[in-house]
């Protein structure tokens, strides 16, 4: 069974941040930390279901980085 990928995405939207999956906006949040700590959990669970799962982080004027992939770092992260 192939297993599909799944990055979720947090980005800065105006003041906020915010968490999307497959460019369908999840959630905003006041913080960076909160909305990658969302984006983490959401994460986790999809790949306990199998699928693969990261998390990128998208700042202004550059590339998306990795944040955290499912199978690769611990849950719940340690910083």
């Amino acid at each position: 069974m192939p297993t599909s990928r799944n990055d979720f995405h947090v980005f800065r939207r105006g003041l906020e941040w915010a968490v999307s999956l497959h460019g369908v906006a999840l959630d905003v949040f006041a913080s960076q930390k909160a909305a990658l700590n969302r984006a983490i959990d959401a994460a986790h669970q999809i790949g306990m279901q199998g699928s693969e799962a990261q998390v990128l982080l998208i700042e202004s004027n550059s590339s998306p980085r990795p944040q955290w992939v499912f199978g690769h770092h611990p849950y719940p992260p340690t910083a």
